[in-house]
């Protein structure tokens, strides 16, 4: 019996030092998961910016930053929801992405913390800064004050998730919710300029060339390049077939769907003749006054209407949604417009310069080629 116990004793006392080991080794576990710089400790489900939802109306400046590129908008003053691109010289800004980040922002509740080694901030997307572009930084302001200043990095999905730290901070997060941050200038503007229905152009003069319309007995519209105009000085530009043939074919639908990349302020710099159409339409009349810069072609507007033109608004009663054809009016584009460049998307501009590229007979039609201007 006495071995019996002293056996049940022997038990229970390894028993015993078994779990206070056991125990030690969770405790080791859990002090070193703390200590572990991608810690999954679950938080509160506190909001990441507390006090961002009371203070979020008074917001007058949002610095936006992603990739190297920048964005500034400010609300115009008076308590007007009126918003401008500081960084693209005061243009007027749409609201609705601002509203996005702002209401996205206030809405994000922590989930887990995550590391606080600023080294491992890239696995997350958090290093700043960021050429890469895989990080974004917010700064919102209300009076000077500095109402928010925060990294937004990866996102999760299932549920929808990302990981954010305040930029003065170290300290990172998984949060629930998620921002989209662009610094694409057309995601914060009205970007579409036009968007004429067809058969609204009559006519198009490019570099002494004019592209003219003709009816037929239903009232269809075709084109056809008409000879030379007296504006070109003999032997400044040669119109081949192949270049006329690509003028019909992409410069009467050029302002169909009409989309800005960039606006900055009109710098005057004197329009290359060579790309600046001038368009005569059933109730207006445009000039597109075109400049090359570096890289890019920038436009402006010079737009007047027809004294006596057929009345637009059964076309305009069509149009449902953005980018639907719509007949403008041309004294309010021309005021609105007025004192502003644009910067052509990429495909716009190759349209236009289709029909100036070099012949087929000087060259490899399929081999890229340099564009020619009036001083060739």
């Amino acid at each position: 019996m006495q071995n019996d116990t002293l056996l049940k004793h022997s038990k229970h006392k390894t028993l015993v030092l078994i779990l206070a080991a056991s125990a030690a080794c969770v405790a080791g576990a859990v002090f070193a998961l703390r200590r572990d710089p991608m810690s999954m400790i679950v938080a509160d489900g506190v909001p990441f910016l507390p006090t961002l939802a009371e203070k979020a109306a008074s917001i007058d400046r949002a610095e936006i930053e992603r990739g190297g590129k920048s964005l500034v908008l400010v609300r115009a003053g008076g308590g007007t929801d009126e918003w401008t691109l500081e960084s693209r010289d005061g243009y007027p800004a749409r609201l609705e992405e601002l509203k996005g980040i702002v209401s996205g922002l206030a809405g994000m509740r922590i989930d887990q913390r995550m590391t606080a080694l600023p080294e491992r901030h890239g696995e997350l997307g958090l290093a700043w800064p960021d050429a890469d572009g895989r990080a974004a930084r917010v700064r919102l302001l209300a009076g000077g004050e500095v109402v928010a200043d925060c990294i937004a990095g990866d996102e999760r999905a299932n549920p929808r998730a990302q990981f954010v730290r305040l930029a003065a901070e170290p300290q990172t997060f998984r949060v629930l919710g998620s921002i989209v941050v662009d610094t694409d200038t057309r995601r914060w503007v009205d970007a579409e300029l036009l968007s004429l229905p067809e058969g609204e152009v009559d006519s198009v003069l490019i570099n002494g060339l004019e592209v003219k319309a003709t009816v037929d007995a239903d009232g269809r519209k075709s084109y056809a390049a008409a000879e030379a105009g007296a504006l070109v000085t003999a032997g400044e530009f040669e119109w081949t077939d192949l270049r006329k043939a690509a003028a019909v074919r992409s410069l009467p639908g050029w302002l169909a769907r009409f989309e800005l990349e960039d606006v900055r302020r009109s710098t005057g710099a004197a329009a290359d003749p060579a790309i600046s159409p001038i368009f005569d339409m059933v109730r207006g009349r445009l000039k597109v006054n075109a400049v090359r810069d570096g890289d890019g072609v920038w436009i402006s507007f010079e737009a007047t209407p027809k004294e006596g033109a057929p009345n637009a608004e059964e076309i305009n009663a069509n149009r449902k949604y953005a980018g639907d054809p719509f007949v403008p009016d041309w004294a309010e584009f021309a005021r609105k417009h007025a004192g502003w460049e644009y910067k052509l998307p990429g495909w716009k501009v190759t349209a236009l310069e289709e029909a100036l590229k070099t012949p087929a007979s000087r060259g490899d039609p399929n081999q890229p080629v340099r564009i020619p201007s009036t001083r060739d």
